[in-house]
């Protein structure tokens, strides 16, 4: 069997491989910063903010995808004053792609009618040089944002479109940047916005000359003190959050109108099991549907797999920590999930009580006190091994789910801890854990369990070949850890795929040719061995073109899709097949 680490790489690698990177110019930290207190600099590009603790807020100027043009820009900034500006780079490969509406593009260095905008927040800004390009969003995918246009369309937004983007190019448009009273996007589960320090701000905002870290919210050790949490009878925590974005995945349908390798492969095997009698033509039609149908009717072997696969389901842990792990992954739809998260001690378990408190209750010293508390318990007995992602002997005060499920991530990385995300995490808040892999992308992602909430494995097709090729792995007892770590790539290609370079393309290529260059001389051994390579064909390329169709309905090209479609596959029937690569 492979190494570990060769497992992690080749499921892995993949989602997080992009060559490219944004240019921006990091002006500063400043105190109580205002636009208009930028408008010396204003005329070298697009000035935006990250707010932090404490009132302060990191100042940037401009995107640029060339570093050279970022490093004139900075000179500039320099002359004008501000000694402590410097380049930042931030790949691409550390964000993921987003669905987003294209709502207009406009000219940096003249006035941007923001309340023309207002109504259709949220609102983000891609900056490439003298030009934004104004999106809202962010959406679930292209097929949950096409019903929308006609609302941009309607209204001042002819030309509005749907598109799909890397986040890392994405700012957000807040006060700061539009100048307008009230921000353009509020935190409808914060109604208690921190008051400003009421400090007067100067012609020159005062510059600290900080310069962030990764982690741009995390507060300075020592400050934000958090005060005695309220205290709260054992017995009290109860989630009564609504789902937001519920609700079981419909399978795709196929395209019959896209012509494909895996279709062609589909109907040279039904039609040398004589179920299919067109023309070879790559096209899944009306005649490859019936094939398929006919061979799911009459082939022994494969119905023999069709009836297994209804009672082939992945085992769980037993034990309090499996528990706890239900418990979590059912938080927000079963009543006792709270009073089990609550009765835990674990670190990850308190950070799932300041969860369940945020989103009931807000922001407070509670969610505050849990947090900490948490992060403290997982990081301060590290020792060893990559370094943590943020400070964790700062204090931190959560004013945003930005900043907590950001934190979650950090927590289900930390060392020691067995508890994977839950797929509700990822439904309930996509914009969050999608900012959130965009920053734990930076780090060793190693350790970062993700529960396998993707829904392929209900699909019948995918069901019978996971249950064809477990009949297939040679290993006398299954390896738990190895299985988990497919099931978490595969979770997150369900969750946030994006589209395989040329490189890894060229991987699951080969991969896939001599997976089957090996069974098919495998099968030819044997009768036996026949029958079950041509059910596992079958299943195979079946899936193959459904997976296919589910990426190209999220956006992407059939180039694209097919490259993850393989991708998928692998962490179906990588392990159990290895022996066969």
């Amino acid at each position: 069997m492979k190494q570990f680490f060769s497992v992690i790489l080749s499921l892995l690698l993949p989602l997080f491989a992009v060559a490219q990177s944004f240019y921006t110019v990091n002006v500063g930290t400043f105190v109580d910063a205002k636009s208009p207190q930028f408008d010396d600099i204003r005329s070298l590009g697009f000035v935006y903010a990250y707010e932090m603790e404490g009132g302060l807020s990191q100042v940037y100027l401009g995107g640029y995808d060339d570093q050279a043009k970022a490093d004139k820009a900075a000179d500039a900034i320099r002359k004008k004053g501000y000694r402590s500006a410097y380049v930042e780079e931030r790949p691409l490969a550390q964000g993921q792609v987003v669905t987003v509406i294209q709502l207009a593009t406009r000219e940096t260095d003249k006035l941007i009618d923001w309340e023309k905008f207002e109504p259709y927040g949220p609102l983000y800004g891609i900056i490439n040089e003298g030009q934004i390009k104004i999106v809202t969003g962010i959406y679930p995918d292209v097929e949950a944002a096409k019903p929308l246009l006609p609302n941009f369309r309607s209204g001042p937004f002819k030309d509005a479109f749907v598109k799909n983007v890397n986040n890392t190019l994405l700012i957000r448009i807040n006060q700061f940047e539009t100048g307008l009273k009230q921000p353009l996007i509020p935190i409808s589960l914060d109604p208690a916005a921190s008051a400003s320090s009421g400090s007067t701000p100067t012609n020159r905002p005062t510059d600290y000359g900080v310069i962030p870290g990764d982690d741009r919210l995390a507060a300075k050790s020592g400050t934000s003190p958090v005060t005695s949490p309220t205290v709260r009878e054992s017995g009290t925590l109860r989630s009564n959050i609504p789902r937001t974005n519920a609700g079981k995945m419909e399978i795709p349908d196929i395209n019959s109108k896209v012509k494909r390798r895996s279709a062609l492969e589909l109907q040279k095997i039904l039609k040398a099991e004589n179920t299919y009698t067109s023309t070879l033509d790559g096209y899944y039609g009306p005649g490859t549907e019936n094939g398929y149908k006919l061979f799911k009717q009459t082939d022994p072997t494969y119905q023999k797999y069709l009836v297994l696969a209804r009672y082939f389901d992945p085992t769980v842990k037993a034990g309090a920590e499996g528990q706890l792990q239900l418990a979590i992954n059912n938080l927000l739809d079963d009543p006792s999930a709270p009073l089990t998260v609550e009765s835990s001690t674990t670190p990850i378990a308190k950070a799932y009580q300041a969860y369940i408190l945020f989103r009931t209750m807000g922001p407070g010293n509670d969610v505050n006190a849990l947090m900490n508390q948490a992060i403290r318990a997982s990081y301060n007995s590290q020792t060893g091994g990559p370094r943590a992602p943020f400070d964790y002997n700062a204090t931190y005060a959560y004013q945003g789910l930005d900043q907590l499920i950001l934190h979650l991530h950090y927590l289900h990385a930390a060392p020691g801890n067995d508890i994977a995300a839950p797929c509700w995490l990822y439904e309930e808040h996509p914009a969050e854990t999608a900012a959130a892999h965009a920053s734990f992308a930076r780090y060793s992602s190693e350790t970062f369990k993700l529960q396998s909430c993707d829904q392929f494995l209900s699909w019948e097709e995918i069901q019978v070949l996971e249950s064809i090729a477990s009949d297939l792995n040679a290993d006398a007892k299954p390896n738990e850890n190895v299985i988990a770590t497919y099931a978490s790539a595969r979770a997150q290609l369900f969750l946030a795929p994006r589209a395989l370079d040329a490189q890894e393309n060229q991987f699951v290529d080969q991969w896939n040719d001599q997976l089957w260059a090996n069974l098919n001389a495998w099968g030819s051994r044997d009768p036996l061995h026949q029958k079950l390579v041509t059910a596992l064909k079958v299943a195979y390329f079946q899936s193959q073109v459904r997976l296919e169709d589910y990426y190209m309905n999220k956006g992407f090209s059939l180039a694209e899709a097919k490259g993850l479609a393989l991708a998928t596959l692998k962490t179906i029937v990588g392990y159990p097949l290895e022996r066969f690569v």
